[in-house]
Order: structure tokens, then C-alpha cells, then sequence
């Protein structure tokens, strides 16, 4: 009982530290100048890929204070001289290796040394570009300020003093006129409500007028309503007489020697009206012209 629970201990301690008892790795080691927060149990990464962790980390201060990390990667990696361990920090802080893998020439057995360098984060990026642009801006500062000589110097301070007095006066302008505003709008107010009443007041008399018009178009439309209408009455008694034979248009409508008596009257009218334009001298000469007789 206490062996195994000396193994079971034993387990759960490396399991608790993130160690696999019986994963097969290899055992590398790195000497950095600096290690900037890695810790044990790190991970060691290929593309983002986790193939190990960091095992230890030791200071040797015989070595310039360098200090020694040990990752344990697993066996079937092939790590050789042309592997190279970055320590590499995310944007939340979270420190790991990240091993950049090229072509080997040799490949490393348990135990090797390789070689470890740093992996510039977003951080330093932004120190690189933002130390030339703040030595830019120091510059464009001190040309700036010989640009001011004392003379440009007094003309500028005249000037920021001439603003300030016309702000003083304008602000003196606005204090006296506010009274005359004040007066303006209740001006207005009272002209709006006087308005509002007069309103209410119209209304009424509006509503009558219109009423009124109403009425007087009604009326009229009733007057020539009653007109049409005795006018359809009048020409239906015109078209029965007329359909019955009275009157003289009934007669002629109706009676067909009367009409062939007009047809023939008609006839001989235009006869007549022929025969007077043709010999004019027959009808108007004294005592009347006889016709002459043509061959």
C-alpha cells in the first residue's frame, strides 16, 4: 500500500507540474541573455502547434548571469542544427518557444545544445516605429521654435492680446444687448399668443362663411336643376304636338301633300331665281323687254 501510493504521489505530482510520465521526448537545451517571465511548464510550439513544454530553468552566474532553459520536446520531432528556439510573447502576456525549423544538416540527440534567440513582439515593433517619429517630432520642434525669433515671438503675443480684447468686447456687446433681446422675444411671444387668439376668433366666422357658400351654391344648382326641367317638359308637349299633326310644323312633319306642295313651291322658286339672273332686262326694263329668239 504505501508503494503504490508512493507511485500514485508520484504521478499526480508530474501531472500536476504538466509532465507526461510516459510520453517518449528529448531533452534540449537553450542559454538565453534574458528570459522576460518564461516559466516552467511553458509551451514549446511549432506553427502554433504544441510539441513540448519548458522543463527548467537555471541561472548561471559564472556565465555573464546567462540563463539555461531545458525543453523537453517529443521524440519523433526532428531537431538539428537547423533548429532555432525564439521565446515569444502574445498580446495577453502569455510566454512560450517557438522553434523555427529549416533544413538540417545534423540532427541533435537527447541532451543537445541548440541554438535560442528572442521573437520581437508587437510591442517592440511599435518602440521601432514610434522612436523615429518622436526624434522627427523633436526636431520639427526645435526648427519650429528658432522659426520664432523674439521679434516673431512679440508679434504672436500682440496678436493672442488683440484677440483677447476684441473677446472682451464682444462678450461687453452681447451683456448690453441682452435686454434688447429679452424684450424682443417677449415681443414675440405676446405678438404669437395675440395671434392664437385672433385665431380662435376667426374660426367661428369662417365656419359661417363657408356655410354660407355652401347654401348659395346649393340654391343655384337646385334654380337650374328646375329650369332643365321645365325645359324638357316644355319641348316633350312641342315633340307630342308635332308628333300628333297640330300646329304648322305637325303638318308638315306629318301631312305629305303639304309637303310635296313646299317641294314643288321650292322647285319653281328656283326657276324663277334662274331665269331672272339669265334675263334681268325681262323683269326690270320699262314696260318689259321681249326675249330675243337664239338661233
Amino acid at each position: 500500500m504505501t508503494l503504490v501510493a508512493g507511485v500514485i504521489l508520484y504521478l499526480g505530482f508530474n501531472f500536476l507540474k504538466g509532465s507526461d510520465v510516459f510520453s517518449h521526448t528529448n531533452t534540449f537545451y537553450i542559454k538565453y541573455s534574458k528570459v522576460d517571465g518564461l516559466a516552467p511548464s511553458n509551451p514549446v510550439l511549432i506553427n502554433g502547434f504544441q510539441v513540448g513544454k519548458v522543463k527548467t530553468l537555471t541561472l548561471n552566474q559564472q556565465d555573464n548571469n546567462s540563463i539555461l532553459v531545458s525543453i523537453e520536446v517529443n521524440d519523433d520531432i526532428l531537431v538539428g542544427d537547423g533548429t532555432y528556439a525564439e521565446i515569444a510573447k502574445d498580446l495577453l502576456g502569455s510566454m512560450s518557444i517557438v522553434l523555427k525549423m529549416s533544413k538540417n544538416t545534423k540532427l541533435y540527440e537527447d541532451g543537445a545544445t541548440i541554438n535560442g534567440g528572442f521573437q520581437m513582439s508587437l510591442t517592440d515593433m511599435l518602440e521601432g516605429k514610434a522612436y523615429p517619429v518622436i526624434d522627427h517630432l523633436d526636431t520639427t520642434l526645435v526648427h519650429v521654435s528658432n522659426m520664432l525669433d523674439a521679434d516673431m515671438r512679440s508679434k504672436l503675443y500682440g496678436t493672442l492680446a488683440n484677440l483677447e480684447a476684441i473677446t472682451s468686447v464682444l462678450k461687453t456687446t452681447m451683456q448690453s444687448g441682452q435686454s434688447k433681446l429679452d424684450g424682443t422675444f417677449t415681443n414675440l411671444n405676446t405678438l404669437t399668443a395675440n395671434l392664437v387668439e385672433t385665431e380662435k376668433k376667426l374660426t367661428p366666422v369662417i365656419a359661417k362663411f363657408s356655410a354660407l357658400a355652401d347654401s348659395l351654391n346649393d340654391m343655384e344648382l337646385k334654380q337650374t336643376v328646375a329650369n332643365a326641367n321645365l325645359l324638357l317638359v316644355e319641348l316633350n308637349k312641342s315633340a307630342t304636338k308635332i308628333s300628333k299633326g297640330e300646329g304648322t310644323l305637325g303638318a308638315l312633319v306629318n301631312d305629305k301633300a303639304a309637303y310635296d306642295n313646299l317641294n314643288k313651291t321650292l322647285t319653281d322658286l328656283d326657276a324663277l331665281l334662274l331665269n331672272l339672273n339669265k334675263n334681268p332686262n325681262h323683269f326690270f326694263a320699262p314696260f318689259g323687254k321681249k326675249e330675243k329668239k337664239v338661233k
